[in-house]
C-alpha cells in the first residue's frame, strides 16, 4: 500500500520562490513529517477567472504519522503563520499548501476532499506529481495520472522555473 502524501504547494504574491521554500521547510522540519522527496519547481499561469499574476509551484512528498484532517490543520496553521489571508477564493494568495493525495485513499467531506477535486484537470499538479513518480495512479478513477495530461488545453501554461535537485538543495 502507498503510504505517501503528495503536496502541492504554490505562490504568486512577493517573493514566491522563498515562499514556497519557506513552506516546504516549515512543512518537513515538523516530527511528524518524514519527508520524500520534491518536485522542481515551476512557473504557472493562474486557472482562476480571476486576473492575477503567474505562479509559482511544486509538489512534495511525504510520509505522515496522523489523520488527514490532523494534515490539513497543521497546513492551515503554516497558510496562516506566513500571512495568507483568505478573502478572495481562487485569487493571488502569499502561500496555498494543498493535500493532493494521501496515502492512495478516498475522503469526501465538508472540510477536505482526497484526492484533491481538481488534481487531474491542472497541469501544475499533475506534472510535479508525475516528476516525483511517473506511475502514480489517481485513487478515485483508478487510472495513471499521466492519462490526464492530454485532455488538459494549452491555456494552461507550466515551465520548470528551479530543477529539484536545486530545491533539496535550498531545502537542506
Amino acid at each position: 500500500m502507498d503510504n505517501r502524501i503528495f503536496i502541492g504547494i504554490g505562490s504568486n504574491i512577493g517573493n514566491s520562490v522563498h515562499h514556497c521554500i519557506t513552506g516546504i521547510k516549515t512543512i518537513i522540519d515538523d516530527s511528524r513529517v518524514g519527508f520524500l522527496d520534491t518536485s522542481s519547481l515551476y512557473i504557472t499561469s493562474p486557472v482562476s477567472p480571476i486576473p492575477q499574476g503567474d505562479f509559482i509551484n511544486c509538489v512534495i512528498s511525504f510520509i505522515w504519522e496522523g489523520s488527514p484532517i490532523s494534515l490539513l490543520e497543521f497546513l492551515h496553521h503554516i497558510e496562516h503563520a506566513m500571512g495568507r489571508v483568505r478573502d478572495v477564493v481562487s485569487g493571488p494568495r502569499i502561500i496555498d499548501l494543498d493535500i493532493l493525495l494521501f496515502k492512495g485513499i478516498t475522503l469526501d467531506n465538508l472540510s477536505l476532499k482526497i484526492p484533491h477535486p481538481g488534481l487531474h484537470e491542472r497541469k501544475f499538479t499533475l506534472i510535479p506529481c508525475l516528476e516525483i513518480d511517473p506511475l502514480l495512479t489517481h485513487p478515485l478513477y483508478l487510472k495513471p495520472l499521466s492519462s490526464f495530461l492530454d485532455a488538459i488545453d494549452d491555456t494552461q501554461r507550466i515551465s520548470v522555473f528551479t530543477s529539484a535537485e536545486e530545491v533539496r538543495r535550498n531545502i537542506s
